[in-house]
């Protein structure tokens, strides 16, 4: 009997652990669900405040240096802005500052009417511009200062060169950029020929090129950009063409070397007239060019002074001071506006 109470009694033991463990097997598989449900909202949580954290573009400001046409001459100038950048590459952001136009004073746009800008890429030292259809029409060059009386057989060449400095205001814009050597001009997606996009000048300067071939990526070209001998060669041939003040005057530095403002253009050009009758030079009258690291730059020039009087002076390396204003390269007041005798 006592055997058989003993049996029972272990049973019961035994049962009441069993049901005691399978309950704690129960509200432990419980916990771990409820655990991974907190854990599923709390990754979830975090990523939609992941997604929404700040969903605005984020803009910056980068500095680019663009080229425009001197308002005067068939050279282009810098021009250094600050641009706002969004999810554009900086590539796509310089052509596009480029089609607004300039913000300073003595440049012009130099664009076809209505270009657009459909894309920009960039592949290795290469930059892509696919442009819109407007880019293959002429410049109109009825709105650029000096044209609007142009003789009819000087208007094919114009018309030339007016989209040679076109093309070379984007390619000089971003090579510009580092990394940047060379810029492939597509129009709405296809890779146009010389003649279809007006790059004749562009094709006549490039050995054994043909207009009718596609045109290739264009690299950075300095000539076209106004240096300190054109300066002094715009000043020079301006005295002797009429002479015309008002190319004389955008030339000339408007601050003497020590600080002081130089005299008006119109006191200029009375003390001149009354002392000069001409400036003899030859076509390589100018002897070289330095470019100093502050950004002055000295031009050596031979050339020879007629007086009103009939004598004539020869001036062999004479040394004119060029100083750049405002990213224009402009020659400070030369000798013989004050010496004059």
């Amino acid at each position: 009997m006592n055997r058989i109470k003993r049996m029972a009694i272990f049973s019961f033991i035994l049962l009441l652990i069993l049901n005691i463990v399978g309950c704690n097997t129960i509200v432990n598989r419980i916990n771990r669900i409820i655990s991974r449900e907190k854990k599923n909202d709390l990754g979830t949580e975090s990523q939609q405040s992941e997604k929404y954290i700040n969903p605005e573009i984020q803009v910056s400001e980068v500095n680019v240096t663009l080229y425009f046409k001197h308002y005067l001459v068939d050279h282009l100038v810098p021009e250094k802005r600050t641009a706002q950048k969004g999810k554009q590459p900086i590539e796509y952001v310089v052509v596009e500052e480029l089609l607004k136009g300039p913000m300073q004073v003595d440049r012009v746009a130099i664009m076809p009417p209505d270009v657009k800008v459909l894309d920009v890429t960039r592949k290795g030292d290469t930059v892509f511009v696919n442009l819109s259809e407007e880019f293959t029409k002429d410049i109109d060059i009825t709105v650029l200062p000096g044209m609007d009386k142009l003789p009819e057989e000087q208007m094919p060449y114009t018309l030339a060169r007016m989209k040679q400095l076109s093309i070379y205001s984007i390619v000089n814009s971003l090579t510009e950029l580092d990394g940047v050597n060379r810029v492939k001009i597509l129009v709405n997606n296809r890779s146009l020929t010389y003649d279809e996009i007006g790059a004749d000048l562009i094709a006549s300067e490039l050995p054994n090129v043909d207009i009718n071939a596609p045109i290739m990526a264009i690299a950075r070209k300095k000539g076209v950009i106004l240096s300190p001998d054109d300066a002094v060669r715009e000043v020079f041939t301006a005295l002797n063409e009429g002479p015309d003040w008002n190319r004389v005057d955008a030339f000339l530095a408007r601050v003497n070397s020590d600080g002081s403002e130089r005299p008006s253009i119109e006191e200029l050009q009375k003390t001149y007239l009354a002392y000069v009758s001409a400036l003899e030079f030859q076509d390589g009258f100018i002897e070289g060019e330095e470019i100093k690291p502050d950004g002055e730059a000295f031009v050596t020039v031979t050339y020879a002074i007629k007086y009103a009087n009939g004598k004539k002076e020869s001036r062999e390396n004479d040394i004119f001071r060029v100083v750049n204003e405002e990213g224009i390269w402009k020659v400070r007041l030369p000798g013989f506006f004050e010496n004059v005798d």
